[in-house]
């Protein structure tokens, strides 16, 4: 009832701010006079808690090592399967005209931490077994392939191609680089043979993944850089028969994309974290750190009952919950690296985030909140939690506990931007797809609790 009675109420303090054309009733409306009230002195009281292991249901793949002052020592390989392609064209295609395969991790220009000269090498492993969910970054590979089932070895550094040769109109190298390793060429054989003679395997991802059951990339040599990739396919190269258009026939050189790893399938972070002694030590000091990927996240308990307190206790009869914002300032800490704060961060419920990674959720801003690194401010907003608020009006002692105690946790968000235009005018939408826990770099900074502002707006009507 009392949500009901707060929605009308709005509507009549809104309706109160324009004019009548009766002067009577009029008169009694302009009359009203409303207070808006600002309340920033709520506090917030917090602490790191060690994140062990988390859900990596993400695109990116992290891989190498690194070892910073000021955060610790940072290793990730990681497994993936892969989603077929189902629309491989072989007209004119013999499996004897199949001539390499390569594997192509794909790293946006920047996509690493660390230094970007040291040569490393990857090696690839073939699985022998399907990967089986739920998996996490504690993930052991072990049993899941074995030396003898080394397919393919690379060596790269983050500033060029591992293949000055490549070229393939899904790779943009003015964008990204790639680490290429050349994988045997049977397994393109293999692949082809196999869409030519069961087509059905490349139309379901568990036949295909019985058939090819996926990698593991680890690497063997050298340390001091972690790669981000956002992108893995195996390209296939191939010669094919066709006929010119004065009807000679003639042999041309091709390629085409057989499997890619995507968000159907299983990819997984497998990593580990030794942090820092003096990150430890300030922790044990009651500082408050956020560390990613895995290392600290941060409770909170958000001040949810002194907020109805103040709200509810008001003496006036008629308000309106205007706004509720929550500023989260942080301080850097500086390391060798330059790692920086998350550039997200996710504020939800402690008993609800499980279940939110879990089940691929996204932020609603009404139950669960993101917000974006200012690098500017050194801070992050949280948005309008006005609903959320609003939602604990007629909760009892137990829900308000509950909704007290959240966890702000560091996330990957992906977005895609679509553009729509008439004449010269143009209009860009942005929609988040994706929300996951932290694993496209290496992140950490100190939160100032002390400093986190609370600030809670309502309108109320003066008695008369």
């Amino acid at each position: 009832m009392k949500k009901a009675f707060y929605l009308l109420l709005g509507i009549i303090i809104l309706c109160g701010l324009y004019a009548c054309s009766d002067d009577t009733i009029g008169s009694s409306i302009t009359d009203t006079k409303l207070e808006i009230v600002e309340d920033s002195s709520f506090t917030v009281d917090g602490v790191s808690v060690r994140n062990e292991k988390i859900l990596t249901r993400t695109m990116t793949q992290l891989l190498g090592s690194i070892k910073a002052s000021n955060f610790g020592e940072l290793t990730s390989d990681f497994v993936c399967q892969f989603l077929p392609s189902s629309t491989l064209d072989t007209t004119g295609v013999t499996a004897d005209m199949v001539d390499s395969i390569r594997l192509i991790f794909r790293i946006p220009i920047g996509g690493f931490t660390g230094d970007s000269l040291m040569p490393m090498r990857v090696n690839v492993y073939r699985l022998n077994k399907q990967l089986k969910a739920p998996i996490n970054s504690t993930f052991n590979p072990e049993g899941y392939y074995t030396k003898n089932d080394l397919i393919g070895t690379s060596s790269y550094t983050a500033v060029k191609n591992s293949s000055p040769n490549l070229s393939h109109s899904t790779v943009e190298r003015s964008s990204y680089r790639t680490i290429v390793t050349t994988l045997p060429k049977e397994i393109a054989v293999n692949m082809f043979k196999e869409f030519k003679e069961n087509p059905e395997t490349f139309r379901s991802i568990e036949k295909f993944n019985q058939f090819f059951p996926g990698i593991y990339a680890a690497n063997s040599y050298g340390s001091g850089r972690i790669m981000k990739i956002d992108k893995t396919f195996m390209l296939v190269n191939y010669r094919r028969k066709t006929t010119t258009d004065e009807g000679n026939d003639t042999i041309v050189g091709d390629s085409a994309s057989y499997a890619s790893a995507a968000p159907e399938v299983i990819t997984n972070n497998n990593i580990k974290l030794t942090v820092a002694d003096n990150i430890t030590e300030m922790i044990s000091n009651g500082e408050v750190i956020l560390q990613a990927p895995i290392g600290y996240e941060v409770k909170i308990k958000f001040p949810i009952e002194e907020l109805l307190s103040k709200y509810m206790n008001d003496t006036e009869n008629l308000k309106v919950l205007n706004s509720l914002y929550f500023t989260l300032p942080v301080e850097e800490i500086e390391n060798e690296y330059s790692i920086t704060p998350p550039p997200y961060l996710l504020l939800i419920k402690s008993s609800e985030k499980n279940k939110f990674f879990t089940n691929n959720k996204i932020s609603d801003n009404k139950t669960n909140f993101y917000a974006v690194y200012n690098s500017s401010t050194k801070s992050y907003e949280f948005g309008n939690m006005r609903d959320y608020l609003i939602n604990l009006l007629d909760a009892d002692y137990e829900e308000i506990q509950d909704a007290s105690d959240m966890t702000i946790v560091p996330i990957d968000v992906v977005s895609e931007t679509s553009y729509d235009s008439y004449y010269y005018y143009y209009n860009t939408t942005t929609t988040v797809t994706s929300m996951t826990p932290a694993v496209s770099a290496p992140m950490i900074a100190k939160v100032k609790l002390e400093d986190a502002k609370v600030k809670l707006t309502y309108s109320k009507q003066l008695q008369q």
